[in-house]
C-alpha cells in the first residue's frame, strides 16, 4: 500500500499549490557557510516526509478563513513552513538522542555527518525558522511556537526520566500504571501534539479568528497530535522493519514503555504468569533483544487485545478533537481534516 493511499491523497492534491509553494519556501532559507551543514539540511528537508503539519496549518486556514479574499496564504504557507522546519530540526535532534541511524529506510544525518553536525543542523533550521517569524511580524505567531520548543525540551526530559524500570520502592501496581500513564500523556503533547496544535492554531491566528475558535483549532490539533503518536506506538508492534524505515519496537530499545504497553501491564486479561511473562520479555529488550524476545510481546499484545485498545484510544481522541471544530462551515478543505483524521487511524507506516 502506498504511504499517500488515494483518500489522503486527495487531500495533498487539494492544496497542491500552496504545499509546493510550501517546499519553494523550505528550499530558499538562508545555507549555512559550512558546505557540511549545508547537506545535512538540505539532505534532511528533502527526506520524503509526508508534510503533514504544514498540511494541517493550510487546510485548517482554508477551511475557518470567513471568505476567500480575507485569507493571507502568504503568511500560512511561511507558517506552515515553520512547522515543518520545527519537525525536521526535532528529527535530527532525535536521532542523536537515540542514536539512530535509519529514518524512512535511509541513513540519518547522524549517521552521515556524525552527531554535531547533525545537532548543529536542527539548531540552525530552529534559528531559520525564527527568521521566518519575525518577517511575519506577529508577535502571536513567536509566541506559538516559541512555546512549541519548550514543549519540545520538556518532553525529552520527560522521556529521560519515565524508563520502565525507574520504578520508586513502595509503588503498587495502581499508582505505578498511574504515574506511567500521565508522564505518557505528558510527554506525548510535548513531544508531538504541541506541533501539531501550533500548526492549527497558528491558521485560526492568522486569519484572525476569536480566542474560543483559536483554542479549539488548537484542541484539534492537540487530539490529532496525541492520536497519531498513540498511532505511532502502535505501528511500532505491528509494522515490519521495512515499513518502519527503522528496528521495531524501537522506544523498548531505549528502555521506554508506550500506550500498548501500559494497556497490557495493567490488563485482567493476562495471568499473573503472562503478565510476568511480560515484564521478563520488556527487561530483555532493554539488554539483549531477540526476535523470539520481539515475538513474545506481540502476542502477549494480541493475547490482552491492547492493540484494538491502542486504536480506540486514538480514535477517542480524533472524535474529541473533531468535535470541537464544528463550528468550521462544510467546504471541501473542512472535509479533508476529517480525511486527515482518517488516515491518522489508517495508516501503516
Amino acid at each position: 500500500m502506498s504511504l499517500l493511499y488515494s483518500p489522503i491523497q486527495e487531500v495533498f492534491d487539494l492544496i497542491a499549490q500552496p504545499l509546493q509553494s510550501v517546499k519553494a519556501s523550505l528550499g530558499a532559507i538562508t545555507p549555512p557557510n559550512s558546505a557540511q551543514l549545508a547537506d545535512a539540511v538540505s539532505s534532511s528537508l528533502n527526506s520524503g516526509g509526508k508534510y503533514l503539519r504544514p498540511a494541517l496549518t493550510l487546510l485548517v486556514g482554508e477551511a475557518s478563513a470567513s471568505n476567500d479574499f480575507s485569507l493571507d496564504r502568504a503568511a500560512l504557507v511561511e507558517a506552515a513552513a515553520v512547522t515543518e522546519m520545527i519537525h525536521v530540526a526535532t528529527l535530527l535532534h532525535d536521532d542523536v538522542l537515540d542514536a539512530s541511524d535509519l529514518r524512512r529506510g535511509k541513513e540519518t544525518a547522524r549517521a552521515v555527518w556524525g552527531d554535531k553536525i547533525a545537532i548543529l543542523g536542527g539548531d540552525y533550521l530552529l534559528a531559520q525558522a525564527s527568521v521566518k517569524l519575525s518577517a511575519l511580524g506577529n508577535t502571536r505567531l513567536v509566541s506559538i511556537f516559541a512555546w512549541v520548543l519548550s514543549y519540545l525540551c520538556d518532553g525529552e526530559v520527560e522521556q529521560m526520566q519515565s524508563s520502565f524500570s525507574a520504578r520508586e520502592e513502595g509503588d503498587s501496581d495502581t499508582a505505578w500504571a498511574e504515574k506511567q500513564w500521565k508522564s505518557y500523556f505528558h510527554k506525548t503533547f510535548c513531544k508531538t501534539g504541541s506541533l501539531f496544535a501550533a500548526a492549527c492554531e497558528a491558521a485560526g491566528v492568522i486569519n484572525q479568528l476569536s480566542e474560543p475558535k483559536i483554542q479549539a483549532l488548537r484542541d484539534f490539533g492537540r487530539h490529532l497530535g496525541i492520536a497519531f503518536q498513540i498511532m505511532d506506538d502502535l505501528l511500532d508492534y505491528t509494522a515490519t522493519e521495512e515499513q518502519l524505515g527503522k528496528p521495531v519496537m524501537g522506544d523498548l530499545r531505549n528502555g521506554l514503555i508506550n500506550a500498548p504497553l501500559l494497556l497490557a501491564l495493567e490488563s485482567d486479561a493476562l495471568s499473573d504468569a503472562q503478565q510476568y511473562q511480560l515484564r521478563q520479555a520488556i527487561d530483555q529488550m532493554f539488554t539483549a533483544p531477540t526476535n523470539g524476545c520481539i515475538e513474545e510481546i506481540q502476542a502477549l499484545l494480541q493475547d490482552c487485545n491492547a492493540l484494538e485498545e491502542s486504536k480506540s484510544l486514538a480514535r477517542h481522541h480524533l472524535t474529541m478533537g473533531l468535535k470541537g471544530i464544528d463550528f468550521i462551515g462544510d467546504s471541501p478543505a473542512r472535509r479533508a481534516l476529517d480525511t486527515v483524521a482518517e488516515y491518522v487511524i489508517g495508516r501503516n507506516s
